[in-house]
């Protein structure tokens, strides 16, 4: 009887550390299981485009965890998971030199991802058609605006197709909610900062 006993000793303990540690340090927990890195890169190309660090650090956190080195099974590269094909495109846009070992670096992934969520968010005028154009692409999300009648925006999220495409929009704003509840404050400037506008 003993060696059932202290099996489930070992089981149990652990389990009871970090129930402990969530209830003593709810915020430390909170950052253990979402972290943020690159914030200053975040901070720079948020600002740059202004679109909301918050919501940019719910997708690199979605699609890559952070992994500067991931990539998915269709070929989605980097923090943000940037096709090398939109990689190209974005990159013309912007008018800077490309090459596919780009996506993998932090600071041009991060950039990109940003400047191409705010050119998404500017064409739809809404932000969860954005991200659900971030990740089915921009012309799906034509076809279903178009070929749909819905009064409202979450009916148009709600039918869309793609099983993947519906739950990645609910994941990022629940975890930009989560972002916000667990750094209150992290991406506001710092005393003495620059006030004006960007591109001024």
């Amino acid at each position: 009887m003993r060696l059932p006993k202290l099996a489930i000793i070992i089981i149990l303990l652990p389990l009871a550390v970090i129930l402990w540690y969530q209830w003593s340090y709810p915020d430390k927990w909170g950052h253990i299981l979402y972290p943020i890195e690159y914030k200053g890169l975040i901070i720079g190309a948020s600002k740059k485009y202004s679109v909301d660090p918050y919501l940019i650090s719910a997708i690199i956190y979605e699609e890559s965890k952070f992994n500067p080195s991931s990539r998915s099974k269709v070929g989605a590269i980097g923090l943000m998971q940037i096709m090398p094909d939109t990689g190209r495109w974005i990159a013309e846009k912007q008018g800077r030199r490309f090459t596919v070992d780009d996506l993998y670096h932090p600071e041009a992934n991060i950039d990109m991802g940003c400047w191409y969520f705010n050119f998404l968010r500017a064409k739809y005028k809404d932000e969860k058609l954005a991200l659900a154009a971030y990740n089915s692409g921009d012309k799906n999300v034509d076809r279903w605006l178009k070929a749909g009648e819905h009064s409202t925006v979450d009916e148009m999220i709600a039918s869309i197709p793609y099983k993947e495409t519906r739950t990645f929009v609910q994941r990022v704003l629940k975890t930009k909610k989560l972002y916000e509840k667990h750094y209150p404050g992290a991406f506001k400037e710092p005393p003495g900062a620059s006030k004006k506008p960007v591109g001024q």
